[in-house]
């Protein structure tokens, strides 16, 4: 295997015609002189943010451009000619409730969410219940979660109420039976008042206790329940105390097999960035900002909330890389394969702080750079995708356009200029590449060609 840097410098584009000026030679003197000396080219990028930009990342495109077989049922309209949820709409009636115990940690399912409450309760005359279990493991994670809560109170008023409320790691405690059962605990209709509470008091939403927002929903025999299920949250001693009780059940994908579950995970076929570091043995040590590791992690493992035990997470710190000693000890004294490097410049509106963030890592690519030539690393420099935004230069209002394509630079000692030369690709085949290059029994899409004696006598000279 190959020690591989990965450096991507997130929402820095090729600048596009009419935008304003930003990258200069002058500016980020090192990464100038690295793509006049080693291979370099443009990725297309079609994202225009970090989530669907790790997403493209990590997932190779699906039919009609939809991640995964929910989505594209409901882009074609046909999720609701899915037998199993059409068994769970058909298990409610005027006599009895729904519950639907949801694992989340933001807003990134809340569509196929509603869309299959929408057809669960299509006249919006049932009683459902959503009951919500906490899956983050940091408090940023809150900010996407009381957007759930919102977007429930505020879009699905009349299909259905949040009932509980809990942390995925409290699931067993008594407390939650007894919500459950007699709607005993806190009661809180204003549920972002203890959220602030949970973030001030620093408790993670997987370790927050049971609280209750809409009360009604007390479980009675012939109660249907729904599981989505998109995290395996362990629940032992809690299913096996309340499917005493005569209920119906379902899930969203296989989680007992008693269950009826709606679509089947197919994990052998699937290709995204975790799966292949397990299946190769890959480790990887992902540097980025502490508000961003759940919804990387969420991207990187194909859109599941699981963590993969070939990738572990690290706050980026730019002391770590402040020499080219630094980074060789950070690489030699660290048991993993490859090193991704999250920077961003999305957010800013100055066009100062965007030039002097880029100042900042062109000195860490310069250090990057001597290590990896003097160990033999290989060093990668790339973007996920480029901004589209205003921002004031000075007293000026400007645009910078650097959306649609964005660059990359390879340096390695094994690949020279004279040699080789980089396809067009996609940040797919750049994921693929960054692998490849690290084991090359993954033998997938490759950016790295080898010049033929033609294209040598074409390029001879540049």
């Amino acid at each position: 295997m190959r020690k591989t840097i990965l450096m991507l410098i997130n929402g820095f584009g090729v600048e596009r015609s009419g935008s304003a000026e930003v990258y200069s030679a002058k500016l980020m003197p090192n990464f100038d002189a690295l793509i006049k000396t080693n291979l370099f080219g443009n990725l297309a990028s079609l994202a225009g943010d970090y989530n669907n930009a790790y997403r493209l990342f990590s997932i190779p495109e699906k039919a009609k451009g939809y991640e995964d077989e929910i989505d594209y049922l409901i882009f074609e309209k046909k999720l609701d000619q899915n037998q199993v949820l059409q068994n769970t709409r058909d298990s409610l009636t005027a006599e009895n409730k729904m519950h639907v115990f949801l694992a989340i940690d933001g807003v990134e399912k809340f569509n196929q969410f509603k869309e299959m409450i929408k057809i669960i309760n299509p006249n919006k005359d049932k009683k459902v219940f959503v009951h919500l279990l906490l899956t983050g493991t940091s408090t940023a994670s809150y900010e996407g979660i009381t957007k759930v809560i919102s977007k429930v109170a505020f879009e699905m008023a009349e299909y259905c109420k949040i009932g509980m409320v809990i942390g995925s790691k409290r699931i067993d405690d008594d407390d939650v039976r007894r919500a459950f059962y007699r709607e005993l605990g806190e009661h809180w209709n204003e549920s972002n008042k203890k959220i602030e509470i949970l973030k001030k008091e620093i408790i993670n939403p997987e370790d927050a206790g049971v609280f209750i927002i809409t009360g009604g929903f007390a479980l009675k025999e012939n109660d249907s329940v729904l599981f989505i299920n998109y995290t395996d949250v362990p629940m032992e001693k809690f299913y096996n105390d309340f499917t005493k009780v005569p209920v119906k059940l379902f899930s969203l994908y296989p989680m007992r097999d008693n269950i009826p579950f709606m679509f089947k995970r197919d994990d052998e076929k699937t290709v995204y960035f975790a799966s292949q570091c397990e299946k190769f043995n890959i480790r990887i040590l992902h540097f980025t900002t502490e508000n961003r590791i759940n919804d990387v992690n969420f991207y990187l493992n194909g859109m599941q909330k699981v963590k993969s035990p070939n990738i572990t997470y690290a706050i980026n710190d730019a002391s770590l890389f402040s020499s080219k000693e630094a980074v060789i000890k950070l690489i030699e004294e660290n048991d993993y394969e490859g090193f991704i490097l999250d920077y961003s410049l999305a957010g800013y509106n100055k066009m100062d702080i965007i030039k002097k963030d880029l100042s900042t890592i062109d000195g860490v690519i310069k250090n990057i750079s001597e290590a990896a030539k003097e160990k033999d690393y290989t060093f990668i420099v790339s973007s996920l995708y480029g901004i589209h935004a205003p921002v004031m230069d000075g007293v000026v209002q400007k645009v910078i356009d650097f959306s649609g394509k964005v660059p990359i630079m390879f340096q390695s000692n094994l690949f020279t200029k004279a040699e080789y030369a980089l396809n067009p690709g996609t940040t797919y085949a750049l994921s693929q590449t960054f692998l490849t290059n690290i084991n090359d029994e993954v033998k997938a899409n490759k950016l790295v060609h080898k010049l033929s004696s033609v294209e040598k006598m074409l390029t001879k000279g540049k």
